[in-house]
């Protein structure tokens, strides 16, 4: 596989990746193929939310083809959602078994399925009987044990999936800890869909280590290590890192359409200001003193001091690559 045929997709990171910031991100930045929607939640017997459709349309969702994901474990409440998707013009979808916080898979939806195959096997036989899109899923070793993927992958091979997402970390590591190689591996070795490799991504050396171990991965998602370094996606697929200024200056773009997008959809200065807050703790990553600036923003009360803030940190140096 050569560099330009590596296929990359953003990863979907709850209160980041929206629509705003993939927008933002395909009008400054290359690199990804396309990206995966953070979940939404539809709820039983009801339509989907208004937000949830406004985020997810394709009008809204230029530059970067975007994949919805579903958080669910009702199967009739899963069809209605496809459904819908689909009646905006909508023509594949993911399924959520990986989230890991308690307050998702406590309930059994996310990673709370993975110790149950059966009911796995019982949504999927109900949803895809007659599914309008085509859907993937996106998981985890287990919520438990690492090896509850085992029997949950004899589940998935049954169905016409058009592909599985591995994160090989359980539930109870969240984001923190080594990923399993040797058990994602295993994964790969037994999944008869298109594989795809998700979790610590974040340099091109580890990229190229990771290429060789999973020579048969049919694509690779990237989370964190994009939202740090934006030019990371086209690097690897063989673009040269920017000069200082060059990124300087892409970075200042990029912060002016997320603020301007998000001004459009957050309700009042409070919310545009949490809001851009959050997205500061990764911005500020692409700095040489991160710490710094991102202490500076916070310390922001009111538009005209986060303006002073945003000047002041875009003057700092930028970090290595």
């Amino acid at each position: 596989m050569t560099q330009s045929t590596i296929n990359l997709s953003l990863a979907p990171i709850h209160g980041i990746t929206d629509a705003v910031y993939r927008q933002a991100f395909a009008q400054c930045f290359s690199g990804f193929d396309r990206a995966v929607a953070p979940f939404i939640q539809p709820r039983q017997g009801k339509p989907l939310r208004a937000g949830d459709l406004r985020q997810l349309s394709p009008e809204n969702n230029k530059g970067l083809r975007t994949i919805p994901q579903i958080l669910t474990g009702h199967a009739e409440t899963f069809s209605a959602a496809l459904k819908e998707l689909h009646g905006l013009g909508i023509d594949e979808a993911n399924w959520n078994l990986g989230c890991p916080y308690p307050t998702v898979a406590d309930r059994g939806r996310g990673a709370g399925l993975m110790p149950h195959p059966d009911k796995i096997d019982a949504i999927l036989g109900k949803v895809l009987n007659g599914c309008p899109v085509k859907l993937s899923v996106k998981l985890r070793l287990g919520y438990i044990s690492p090896d509850e993927f085992i029997p949950v992958f004899e589940v998935l091979n049954r169905y016409p999936l058009s592909e599985v997402i591995l994160h090989p970390r359980t539930a109870g590591q969240m984001y923190e800890g080594p990923i399993d190689l040797e058990r994602a591996k295993h994964a790969m070795s037994i999944c008869r869909h298109p594989f795809i490799f998700n979790g610590d991504i974040t340099t091109t050396e580890g990229f190229r280590d990771l290429q060789n171990k999973f020579s048969g991965a049919a694509g690779w998602m990237i989370g964190r290590g994009a939202l740090s370094c934006p030019f990371l996606p086209a690097v690897l697929k063989g673009a040269e890192f920017p000069k200082v200024e060059d990124r300087r200056k892409q970075l200042h773009k990029f912060h002016e359409l997320l603020f301007e997008g998000n001004r459009q959809w957050q309700s009042g200065m409070s919310h545009l200001m949490d809001k851009m807050f959050e997205q500061w703790e990764y911005l500020s990553r692409s700095f040489a003193d991160p710490r710094r600036v991102q202490r500076r923003i916070q310390k922001s009360r009111n538009l005209g001091q986060y303006y002073d803030a945003v000047g002041w940190s875009f003057e700092q140096e930028i970090g290595e690559k």
